[in-house]
């Protein structure tokens, strides 16, 4: 296993916010690209389209149709309501734990939806010491699900012979792809690509090794091991990002995203001009998509100490410029994403707790009236949340399986609900409200 968020102890971060080390400029979506057609003419609206940075008329045009115009219905994004809370935008729809249905420590899911609409969720079957659970083969293992991820039922067998998590998608020519670690000469792992004609069993290809001292973080510190990066296609090849483990390093840690390039999916190479990197640490594996609506997403798990996000941009120009940053309520470690023939957006992700081992859990994106906030303390966790019931509200540990809500202090102000609870572990623990069970 190349990384695990739970082994590193994260320190504190500073909670400032720096711009990353490429151009950027405000995304537009298909709504805001209507709107400025419809507005300003075709002409303005293509060359904003293709800027890298805009000049001030074009801030405000765009200014002006972003607060016109509803985010993209492919966008996964969630955005502060008035009160200064953030939408919940999510409803979780199943989970599993590890040390169950005779498996090891469940970790890094990668979602893929095949030609028939059959969803399969793949996962690293892994040992965990800290468990302690041992004997299990650290393959890449599956679920799969006909009910648009509803409910999932294990599959036997190895998918994808390799000891590292993967990224998995359809591929343009027919078939499936998938990328991984394997072992390389020197020490030093390859990125590697496999290939399916089912998208159930994966062959091992070619891969490379991604020589990493040009990614650096925002101490000029340069990265080693890469964690599991995520592939997309673009039109000049394939685009991934992956994160540095700051193997060997000590905290506090400020872990930076760094962007790999390919022209034929099997030699990469490290683009240091599109390094993220900040003054606060990504925490674990980024996740780069391309939505329904034909934008890139990119997100990373943001530790800001007490509180931990998930942190969203998106790209209309296949990542040569990015968003600002929209970011949840919560950090959905491993994040995955997926935009289903049905028109449903899910979010695959992890979490990790030391006293059973991993989560797999996969939501789906709704619309709600509720909004809160989370804060995390070593070994408390408080929720702020408008807009619901006490009623409306329970409280769970997803990791262990268990329902905390009794163990949880609720109590109202003005129009919010507060709730505490206290625990040895927390970061595993959250508040599902409604019936659609909101998450943060």
């Amino acid at each position: 296993m190349r990384r695990k968020f739970s082994f590193i102890v994260i320190a504190v971060a500073l909670g400032l916010t720096v711009a990353p080390q490429v151009s950027t400029a405000v995304p537009v979506s298909p709504p805001i690209k209507d709107c400025l057609t419809k507005k300003y003419g075709s002409s303005v609206a293509s060359a904003i389209s293709k800027a890298k940075l805009l000049n001030a008329t074009q801030k405000k045009q765009v200014t002006a149709c972003s607060s016109s115009t509803a985010p993209s219905g492919g966008s996964a994004t969630a955005s502060p309501s008035s009160s200064g809370l953030t939408s919940l935008s999510y409803g979780l729809l199943w989970s599993a734990g590890s040390n169950q249905s005779g498996l090891g420590n469940v970790s890094d899911p990668a979602l893929l939806q095949l030609a028939d609409g059959t969803l399969r969720l793949f996962f690293k079957n892994g040992n965990e010491p800290q468990i302690p659970l041992s004997g299990f083969d650290n393959k890449i293992h599956s679920y799969v699900s006909r009910d648009n991820g509803r409910t999932w039922t294990l599959e036997s067998g190895v998918r994808i012979d390799i000891g590292a998590p993967v990224t998995v998608r359809s591929a343009e020519n027919g078939g499936y792809e998938a990328w991984g670690w394997t072992p390389g000469s020197g020490g030093v792992d390859n990125f590697t690509r496999f290939t399916s004609s089912t998208g159930m069993d994966f062959t091992k290809g070619s891969g490379s090794a991604v020589p990493t001292s040009g990614c650096k973080n925002k101490d000029g510190a340069s990265a080693g091991f890469l964690g599991d990066a995520q592939v997309v296609k673009v039109a000049g090849g394939y685009l991934a990002f992956a994160h540095d483990l700051a193997a060997g390093k000590n905290p506090p840690f400020k872990r930076q995203a760094c962007k790999l390039t390919s022209t034929d999916g099997n030699s990469w190479s490290i683009d240091a001009g599109g390094t993220f990197a900040f003054d606060y640490d990504i925490q674990n594996n980024p996740e780069l998509f391309r939505n329904a609506s034909g934008q890139l997403e990119l997100w990373f798990s943001a530790d800001r100490g007490m509180t931990k996000t998930s942190e969203i941009r998106t790209s209309t120009n296949d990542g040569a410029s990015w968003s600002s940053a929209t970011s949840l309520t919560w950090m959905a470690n491993d994040p995955e994403r997926l935009d289903l023939a049905n028109g449903d957006s899910l979010l695959a992700f992890g979490n990790f707790d030391h006293r059973k081992g991993g989560l797999l859990a996969v939501a789906k994106k709704i619309s709600t009236g509720y909004s809160a906030n989370r804060d995390e303390k070593v070994d408390q966790v408080t929720w702020t949340v408008s807009g619901a019931k006490q009623s409306d509200i329970s409280v769970k540990n997803l990791c262990l399986g268990t329902d905390l809500t009794s163990r949880a202090t609720i109590s109202s102000s003005g129009s919010n609900l507060t709730v505490t609870l206290k625990d040895s572990s927390v970061g595993c623990a959250y508040i599902l409200v409604g019936a659609a069970q909101a998450i943060s």
